[in-house]
C-alpha cells in the first residue's frame, strides 16, 4: 500500500534531524570562513581586520567541538620588506588581515597551508602571500603551524608593466591535479586589470616555493578614451573572475578556426539585437561526451574566466597564458554576462546584445560549478555511470544590484560547441526596499555607522564538494540559497538559519561559509560550517556547524524549486488529517508530536456466507414458512383493501437476495476502508506511538486539536483549560440508503504512560492517547470541527449536517449551547475571533457573530447565489478583511462584509468584490500570516520578530506588516498564494499585465484574459448559452 506525509523544510530549518551538531556565540567577525582540514583548523577573520580567531577541532568523549586556539602576541612589528624573510605563524594570524586561505596536500606527506594577506605597510603594497607547513607530527596541541615562505605582491606586474591598485576581489584556491605541484588564484585590481598568482613547489631544489604572476589587462590607454564616448558599457574593465578545473574535453568544439581563419572583431554598431540563439532546454549527457569510468581527475585543466564591465565573458587556458601571457586568445567567448542574456554561446565575433537602458549593472562575482551526485574513485560500475548523466556544467553570475543569473551548459547537436541557457530561478535575490528603509532607520539611531563603501568585496559564492555526496554552489547573498541538482535539472534550495537577525543590519545575513571541516571529525567528508549574524547587538555572530544536508537528499526527497526540499515519508497508509499537538508538556521541538487520521484499505472477509450451519430441509423449510407468511399477509391486504407492497419490500433479508451457489465458488472478500486515529512521533521518522480504531461502518471526517474549558456550573473555581484531540465521524454504508447518516465526536487526550518501555523511545515517556468523551450526533455526520474562544472559554463548534453546534465541556461530556440550522450541508466552519465563516456545501458563504450574553448565532450576512463552495477562506490586509470561496467551477470569488455598501442589500448580504477563474480544483484554503521581507532568512521567527520590534518600535503598524494570504493546493499538483496588495503595486502589476498581454504570444492565439474569466454554474438557473459572466 502507498500514502503517507510530505514534510516541507529548508536546510537549517531545525535540528529535528540532528543535521545540526553544534551552536556557538561569536562578536565582531568579519564574517570570512577558512577551514584547513588535515590541521584541524578553522580560522575566522576578526572585523577590525586585525588578525584572526584559531579553533581547534576536537573530540572529547566522543563529542566532536571546537575549542579556541591561544595565539602569542609580540609587542615587535612585522618586516615584510624582504620577500625571504619568514615571519611567526602568530604574527599573521594575530596582527594581518586574513583574505583567503586553503590547504594542499601535494601527497599524503606534504599538507601546506596558503594564506593571501594584508599586513599593515608604511610603504608599498600591504598584500603577501605566505605558505605555512606542519611544525611537528602531533596537530592537536597548539596551531602547529609554521612559515616556510613569503611573497610580497608588487604594485606593478612586470609583465605588462600596468599598476595594480587595491584589491577588489580573490578567487578561490585551485590545486592542479594534473601536475599535483601547483595551486592557482587569481586577483581584481580597482583599475580594472587581473592577475593569477601559482605557488609552484618542488622540495628537490634550494628554494621549494616559486610564484608566479600573469596578468589579464583591462582597459589600455587608448580604451579609456573610446569608452568615455561609448558610455559605462563601453568599457573593457575586468569586473569578476574565476579559476576552476574542468575536464580538457568540455569546451572542445567541433571544428576550430586559427587565429589566421577568424574573422577581424568588429565594434558592434550601437543599435541593439536579439540574443543570438533561443532558449532551450539543457542536455546534460551531450554536455560532458561519453561517460567516463573512474575520473580521477588527472586530466582535468584549470581555466581561467574573467567577465568584464561591457558584458563579455572570456575563458582562458591557465597552460595558454603560462606559455604567451602577452599574446593569449580565450578558448570561449560570449557577450551578455551580468545582463541577463538568455544564452551564452560562443562566437569568435563580436556580436551585439541587448543591453539595460534604464540602470547601471555588470557582474560582480562569478562561480562555475558542477552539479550533481559526487564522483567517486571506484572505477567503472553502473552507480558512477548514472552520477555522470546527473551532473550539470553551470554558471552563476553575482551582479552589482544584488541579482542572481543561473546557467546550465549543454552542446547542441548541429554544431557540437558549449552554450549555456539561462534557468529561471522562481527566487528573489537582491534585498527588499524594505531592509533599505530598515538600514536607514538604523543608521539613524546610532545602531548602525555610516561606513564608508570598500572596494574588497568578500567571496559570497562558494563551490562545494561531497556533502551528503552532491556538489554544487552555496550562494551567501542576501536571501542564502543551494544551488544544487535534482535528477539533473539545477534547482535551488532556500538557506534558514536560527536566531538570525532581521535583514537589513548586515549587508548579507551568512557571512562565512566552509565546507572544508577538521579531518578528526566523523563527517568531516560531507559537513559544513556556516557563520551567520545572530539577534542582539549588531556585529554579534554565530557559528554553526553541520553533518550535511541529509535532510534535503534524503532517500525519498524531491527539490520541486521555489527554494523549498520537500521530504516524504511513506507510511502505507492514506492520510486524511494531521494536527501538531502544541503541547509542551508532550511535545517539544527535539521530539514533535502529532496526531494523524488515516484510512487504510482491508479485505473484509465473507466466509460465513458460504456455510449458514442448516441442512437443506431446514433451509427448505424455513423458506417456506416465510412463503407461507407472506401469502396469509397478502390475502388479509386483498381481504381489507389495502396495499402490502411497502411493508413486505421493507421487509425482505440479506439472504433472500444473495444466495452463495458453491457449485460456482465461495464469497469473495470485498474491500473495505478501516480508519484509525495515529499518535506519531516525526523524531523518528513518523513512528507510530499509539493507535484507536474507529468502529466498523465508521469513516472519520474531520480532526483538530483544540483547547477546552472545563465549565463547572455553580462554582466559583477558576475554570481550567485543556487540549484535546477532537475527532468527527461519519456511518455509513450500515443501513444502506434507507437511513439518514450519523455521526460521533471523540474527544482524546495525549497522556504520559508511567511504565517506561524499552526500544527507541527508550528516552522518553511512552505516550498514549486516552478516549476522555464521545457523543452521538443524529443529525447527520459531523463534517467540520473547530475552536470557539469568548470570554477566556474555549468551546468546540460541531459542523453536522445542516446544523452547527457550539459544545461546551463540563463534569467529563459535551454540552450543546448554542446552535445554529443552515440550508442544505455545513461543509467548512472558519473562525476569527467570534466570527464564523460558513460555507455550505450548495448555497455558498454565510457570515455569522456567535453572542455570549445569550450564547446564540446570528446572521450578519450572505451570498445569495446558489454557489456549490468546496474551500473558504479569509484573506485580509491592515483593517479590511474579505472572503474567499472557491467553487465547483474551479473559480474564486471574492465577498466583504459592507454593511453601508448599497449592494449589501441593508447589510444582508455579502458584497462580491472580485472574481476570477484559476482552473484548478482545490479542497482547501489555508490562511497565514504574511511575514516581512525582513524575517524571510530566520527559522526561528519569534526570537527574530522579538528583535526586530527592538531595533524599530513602529514596526507592524503599517498596512502590509498586517496581512493575512491564502495558500492552496490543487488537484493537478501545483500550490498558489492569494496575497493582498496596496494599490499603487495594484495598478502597477495590472499595468505590466496588460502589457504582457499584448506583447508576448500565446500558444494557439488563445486569450490569457478570457482563460481568467468567471465561470457561472449551469445548474439552478445559471446561464446556460454561455459559460462566461463577461
Amino acid at each position: 500500500a502507498s500514502g503517507g506525509v510530505a514534510v516541507l523544510t529548508t536546510p537549517g530549518r531545525d535540528n529535528v534531524g540532528s543535521s545540526i551538531l553544534g551552536e556557538s556565540d561569536l562578536c565582531n567577525m568579519e564574517g570570512a570562513v577558512f577551514g584547513l582540514p588535515q590541521s584541524n583548523l578553522v580560522i575566522l577573520g576578526k572585523a577590525d581586520g586585525a588578525g584572526a580567531i584559531v579553533l581547534r577541532g576536537v573530540v572529547k568523549e566522543g563529542a566532536e567541538e571546537f575549542e579556541e586556539v591561544e595565539l602569542e602576541v609580540k609587542s615587535d612589528d612585522m618586516d615584510v620588506d624582504n620577500s625571504d624573510c619568514l615571519l611567526r605563524s602568530f604574527d599573521v594570524l594575530s596582527k594581518t588581515k586574513l583574505l583567503a586561505a586553503s590547504e594542499v596536500s601535494f601527497g599524503s606527506e606534504s599538507v601546506f597551508s596558503v594564506f593571501f594577506v594584508e599586513s599593515p605597510s608604511p610603504s608599498g603594497t600591504p598584500y603577501s602571500i605566505v605558505v605555512m607547513s606542519g611544525a611537528d607530527s602531533n596537530l592537536e596541541s597548539g596551531i602547529n603551524l609554521q612559515v616556510v615562505f613569503v611573497h610580497r605582491i608588487s604594485e606593478v606586474s612586470g609583465s605588462v608593466s600596468v599598476q595594480h591598485g587595491e584589491l577588489v576581489s580573490i578567487t578561490p584556491m585551485v590545486a592542479d591535479e594534473k601536475t599535483k605541484s601547483c595551486v592557482s588564484f587569481g586577483c581584481v585590481w580597482s583599475s580594472g586589470h587581473a592577475c593569477v598568482y601559482c605557488i609552484s613547489v618542488n622540495q628537490e631544489t634550494s628554494k621549494p616555493f616559486e610564484v608566479s604572476e600573469w596578468t589579464l589587462v583591462g582597459d589600455t590607454p587608448e580604451k579609456i578614451a573610446k569608452a568615455r564616448e561609448e558610455g559605462f558599457y563601453g568599457s573593457d574593465n575586468i569586473v569578476a573572475m574565476d579559476l576552476f578545473s574542468l575536464p580538457h574535453h568540455v569546451f572542445e568544439a567541433q571544428s576550430v578556426l586559427s587565429s589566421d581563419e577568424k574573422m577581424p572583431q568588429t565594434r558592434a554598431s550601437s543599435t541593439p539585437l536579439p540574443d543570438p540563439l533561443p532558449s532551450f532546454l539543457p542536455d546534460r549527457l551531450s554536455m560532458h561526451g561519453t561517460w567516463c569510468a573512474g575520473h580521477d581527475h588527472s586530466q582535468d585543466q584549470i581555466l581561467v574566466a574573467i567577465c568584464r564591465r561591457s558584458g563579455m565573458l572570456e575563458i582562458y587556458d591557465l597552460l595558454d597564458l603560462k606559455r604567451s601571457p602577452n599574446d593569449v586568445s580565450p578558448i570561449w567567448q560570449s557577450r551578455g554576462c551580468g545582463h541577463g542574456a538568455s544564452v551564452l554561446a560562443h562566437s569568435d565575433q563580436d556580436i551585439a546584445v541587448r543591453l539595460p537602458e534604464s540602470h547601471q549593472v555588470e557582474a560582480a562575482e562569478i562561480r562555475v560549478f558542477v552539479t550533481g551526485p559526487s564522483l567517486s574513485l571506484d572505477g567503472e560500475n553502473d552507480k558512477e555511470k548514472d552520477a555522470w548523466m546527473l551532473r550539470s556544467l553551470c554558471i552563476l553570475v553575482n551582479t552589482s544590484l544584488g541579482d542572481l543569473h543561473l546557467y546550465s551548459g549543454c552542446k547542441r547537436s548541429s554544431n557540437l560547441n558549449l552554450e549555456f541557457t539561462r534557468i529561471p530561478l522562481g527566487n528573489v535575490s537582491r534585498p527588499s526596499e524594505e531592509a533599505g528603509r530598515h538600514l536607514t532607520k538604523l543608521r539613524r539611531k546610532g545602531i548602525v555607522s555610516e561606513s564608508d563603501v570598500m572596494a574588497f568585496r568578500p567571496n559570497r559564492l562558494h563551490r562545494f564538494c561531497a556533502i551528503s555526496g552532491e556538489d554544487g554552489l552555496f550562494a551567501a547573498t542576501q536571501r542564502p540559497l543551494w544551488f544544487v541538482s535534482e535528477r539533473g535539472t539545477p534547482t535551488v534550495v532556500s538557506h534558514k538559519s536560527r536566531h538570525v537577525a532581521p535583514a537589513g543590519g548586515r549587508p548579507v545575513p551568512v557571512s562565512g561559509f566552509s565546507a572544508a571541516m577538521p579531518a578528526v571529525f566523523q563527517n568531516a567528508s560531507c559537513g559544513f560550517i556556516t557563520l551567520h549574524e545572530r539577534i542582539g547587538r549588531i556585529g554579534s555572530q554565530r557559528l554553526t556547524l553541520y553533518s550535511g544536508l541529509y535532510d534535503v537528499f534524503s532517500p525519498h526527497g524531491v527539490l520541486p524549486g521555489g527554494g523549498i526540499c520537500v521530504q516524504k515519508v511513506p507510511l502505507g497508509v492514506t492520510v486524511r488529517h494531521i494536527e501538531f499537538i502544541d503541547d509542551a508538556s508532550v511535545s517539544t521541538s527535539s521530539r514533535p508530536i502529532y496526531v494523524m487520521l488515516i484510512s487504510r484499505e482491508i479485505e473484509a472477509d465473507q466466509s460465513y456466507l458460504n456455510d449458514d450451519g442448516l441442512s437443506p430441509e431446514e433451509r427448505q423449510r424455513i423458506k417456506d414458512e416465510k412463503e407461507s407468511a407472506r401469502i396469509k399477509k397478502q390475502v388479509e391486504a386483498d381481504l381489507g383493501g389495502f396495499d402490502i407492497e411497502q411493508e413486505w419490500v421493507e421487509e425482505i433479508e440479506r439472504e433472500d437476495c444473495f444466495e452463495v451457489d458453491r457449485n460456482l465458488g465461495f464469497a469473495p472478500s470485498i474491500p473495505q476502508r478501516k480508519y484509525e486515529v495515529w499518535l506519531v512521533d516525526a523524531s523518528s521518522q513518523f513512528s507510530v506511538l499509539d493507535k484507536y480504531e474507529l468502529n466498523e461502518f465508521e469513516h472519520g471526517t474531520a480532526l483538530k486539536s483544540l483547547f477546552l474549558t472545563n465549565v463547572i456550573e455553580d462554582s466559583d473555581e477558576t475554570p481550567e483549560k485543556s487540549l484535546f484531540v477532537s475527532v468527527g465521524t461519519s456511518f455509513i454504508d450500515q443501513d444502506g440508503e434507507d437511513l439518514a447518516s450519523k455521526g460521533r465526536v471523540l474527544l482524546f487526550q495525549v497522556k504520559k504512560s508511567k511504565r517506561r518501555t524499552q526500544g527507541v523511545h527508550r528516552r522518553h515517556a511512552p505516550l498514549h492517547l486516552n478516549l476522555r468523551s464521545e457523543k452521538e450526533i443524529t443529525v447527520g455526520p459531523v463534517t467540520s470541527l473547530s475552536s470557539l474562544k469568548s470570554e477566556d472559554t474555549y468551546r468546540v463548534v460541531v459542523g453536522a449536517g445542516a446544523e452547527v453546534t457550539v459544545e461546551q465541556w463540563g463534569s467529563g461530556k459535551l454540552t450543546q449551547v448554542g446552535f445554529y440550522h443552515a440550508h442544505m450541508q455545513v461543509q467548512e466552519i472558519v473562525l476569527f475571533k467570534t466570527f464564523f465563516l460558513l460555507s455550505d456545501a450548495y448555497d455558498s458563504l454565510h457570515f455569522l457573530v456567535w453572542r455570549e450574553s445569550d450564547k446564540s448565532l446570528t446572521l450578519l450576512a450572505k451570498d445569495y447565489e446558489p454557489t456549490q463552495v468546496f474551500a473558504a477562506g479569509l484573506i485580509s490586509r491592515g483593517g479590511a478583511m474579505a472572503f474567499v470561496c472557491h467553487d465547483d467551477r474551479q473559480n474564486l470569488k471574492f465577498f466583504q462584509y459592507a454593511p453601508a455598501d448599497a449592494e449589501a442589500r441593508g447589510g444582508n448580504k455579502l458584497v462580491c468584490r472580485a472574481d476570477v477563474h484559476i482552473g484548478s480544483q482545490t479542497t482547501a484554503l489555508q490562511s497565514h500570516w504574511c511575514q516581512s521581507s525582513l524575517l524571510f532568512n530566520s527559522c526561528t521567527m519569534p526570537s527574530t520578530l522579538a528583535a526586530l520590534k527592538q531595533q524599530d518600535v513602529l514596526f507592524g503598524r503599517l498596512e502590509d506588516d498586517q496581512r493575512f494570504a491564502v495558500t492552496f493546493g490543487t488537484t493537478d499538483g501545483s500550490v498558489g498564494s492569494i496575497i493582498s496588495l496596496s494599490e499603487p503595486v495594484f495598478w502597477r502589476l495590472t499595468a505590466l499585465q496588460s502589457v504582457m498581454s499584448n506583447a508576448l504570444e500565446s500558444n494557439c492565439a488563445l486569450s490569457h484574459r478570457a482563460w481568467r474569466l468567471f465561470r457561472r454554474s449551469t445548474s439552478r438557473g445559471g446561464c446556460r448559452s454561455n459559460d462566461r459572466k463577461k
